[in-house]
């Protein structure tokens, strides 16, 4: 049976591919193909935009990719990639990257020619170091590297002009540049689970700086002098040794696991006002305005690009949404929901009145009621 599978599979995904030639498709999706090696004839299309070919089983990436000059989005996350090709630089149209889940160890300076990127997605990739030439990525917006093994951070990161999401947690970083007040496009840092001994306070200088979580590090204390600038909404220092002190309550920062009704789904924020639109430790007086719990966009996908900051702040309808902790990776557009859920919402096999006229024939049936579920993917053309 699994022979069987594996042929329709393979055919499918062919038929997939030359649909997407005849029909000259912007978009391919190949996530969850079960593919090991990619055919040459994907290759050849040269129409597509965005590709996605995550969860997969992927060793190799061939150089004939890149003559893929159109793509602007590349999935290859949760396969088994153990290096890319120095090739992969001439992808000059490239804007989102995820390579995260491959055994990577270390990201080629090849990347950081992809001159156009704004999203970089290298999570859980064994990396020991960020190189210092990621300050190529001029116009960066996200950078993720969660659950790596990173002990600090470049400098040079802290130079890039328009990034706004950094996603470090679950590594071992321990110290952090003095430049952090650089970024002044930063919105969302997430140092979570690291070892820092200290709050950043330079961090506390981004003037776009919304949310700063820093549970589960060694820090334990933090200055009463502290001044906040008006854009910040959290800082969660919990799972810190100050949380076992006496601490200086504020709205704005986080120290326990109490938490708003799940229906409500917000946390109190509140700022002294003042001409220089910076607020002190000392809590306004009166009725607390309210603000979405940053931690109901924290929900990690494969999807390539974060809530769009100011204005709206918040836009729970953009399809784009980035988040930070770990989930399966699903297809930018929601298509990881397939033809085979219905199959498993259906009546067991069981509960038919069905009689068999052998003991092999029941096997053999229920064999093929096994794979079913798999097999009604590929059981329709490709729209």
């Amino acid at each position: 049976m699994s022979a069987i599978l594996k042929f329709i599979r393979e055919n499918h995904l062919l038929a997939v591919i030359e649909d997407a030639i005849v029909k000259k498709k912007t978009k391919l999706s190949l996530n969850t193909f079960e593919i090991t090696e990619i055919p040459a004839l994907l290759c050849t299309c040269l129409e597509v935009q965005h590709l996605y070919l995550h969860k997969n089983k992927i060793t190799t990436l061939p150089i004939q990719i890149t003559q893929l000059i159109n793509l602007t989005t590349l999935t290859l996350d949760y396969n088994n990639l153990n290096s890319l090709p120095p090739e992969i630089g001439s992808l000059k149209n490239l804007v989102n990257l995820n390579i995260s889940h491959n055994p990577l160890k270390v990201l080629i300076p090849e990347i950081f020619e992809l001159e156009n990127l704004e999203a970089l997605w290298c999570n859980r990739i064994e990396l020991k170091e960020l190189p210092y030439e990621i300050k190529k990525l001029m116009k960066l917006d996200t950078f993720g590297a969660r659950k790596n093994e990173l002990t600090t951070i470049p400098g040079e990161l802290t130079a890039l002009p328009f990034l706004r999401w950094l996603t470090l947690d679950t590594n071992h970083i321990d110290t952090l540049p003095n430049t952090m007040d650089w970024m002044e496009s930063l919105v969302h840092l997430n140092l979570s689970n690291n070892r820092l001994r200290e709050c950043p306070m330079s961090a506390l200088k981004c003037r776009n700086l919304m949310y700063l979580l820093l549970n589960n590090n060694e820090i334990s204390s933090f200055p009463s002098d502290a001044v906040f600038l008006s854009a910040l909404e959290i800082i969660d220092l919990r799972s810190n040794p100050i949380c076992q002190q006496p601490y200086i309550e504020h709205p704005l920062i986080r120290y326990t696991d109490e938490r708003m009704p799940d229906d409500l789904r917000v946390v109190p924020v509140s700022l002294e006002p003042s001409s220089s639109h910076e607020g002190s430790l000392t809590p306004q007086v009166g009725p607390l305005p309210f603000q979405l719990d940053p931690h109901t966009i924290a929900i990690n996908a494969t999807t390539l690009r974060p809530v769009p900051i100011p204005t709206m702040r918040h836009d729970e309808h953009d399809p784009l949404v980035m988040a930070d902790v770990d989930a399966s990776p699903i297809d930018i557009d929601g298509s990881s929901i397939d033809s085979s859920e219905d199959w498993e919402h259906s009546v067991n096999s069981s509960d038919l009145d069905v009689h068999y006229r052998s003991e092999d024939e029941r096997i053999e049936n229920e064999a093929v009621g096994m794979v079913l579920p798999t097999l009604s993917r590929y059981a329709s053309t490709a729209s």
